[in-house]
């Protein structure tokens, strides 16, 4: 079972007007079965972050073409198929 995963979402360029105008989040993901990934990620912030409009941000399993979504200041489409986020420390 995955542990708890504290990480900090940040969002910009107008994305921060769907989640009440914050643009910085310090989140603790619960522990769950499997791994925590990107698109886990996703549906958790769509369920508990995002406050309107969630056709603005997210389409199926992703994010909406045009919002660049980074890693660790790296642009996550680079890294990996399908990244895991990691701990901030």
């Amino acid at each position: 079972m995955a542990a708890p995963l504290s990480v900090q979402v940040e969002f910009g360029g107008g994305a921060e007007l769907l989640f009440d105008g914050v643009k910085k989040h310090q989140v603790t993901l619960p522990g769950q079965e499997e791994p925590w990934d990107i698109r886990n990620l996703l549906v958790w912030i769509k369920k508990n972050l995002l406050k309107e409009r969630p056709e603005l941000f997210i389409r199926g399993d992703s994010v909406r073409p045009g919002i660049l979504v980074l890693i660790n200041d790296a642009d996550w489409e680079l890294l990996t198929k399908n990244p895991r986020p990691r701990e901030r420390k």
